[in-house]
């Protein structure tokens, strides 16, 4: 149980740091889902604009 405690208590020290590793972590996933979301997105809404004007 201890370790797991150190463990987290590092992991807080971490998450308090101006430039840890949890929050490049979160940094990049958070950019790579804007990413993909802005590519799938795009394209999607060209092809209801194209429905609509069809309709």
């Amino acid at each position: 149980m201890s370790n797991i405690q150190l463990k987290f208590e590092a992991w807080m020290e971490d998450v308090n740091k101006e430039d840890s590793h949890t929050l490049r972590l979160f940094e990049k996933i958070i950019n790579t889902l804007f990413s993909l979301i802005k590519w799938a997105g795009i394209p999607f809404v060209f092809y209801l604009l194209f429905e609509l004007a069809r309709w």
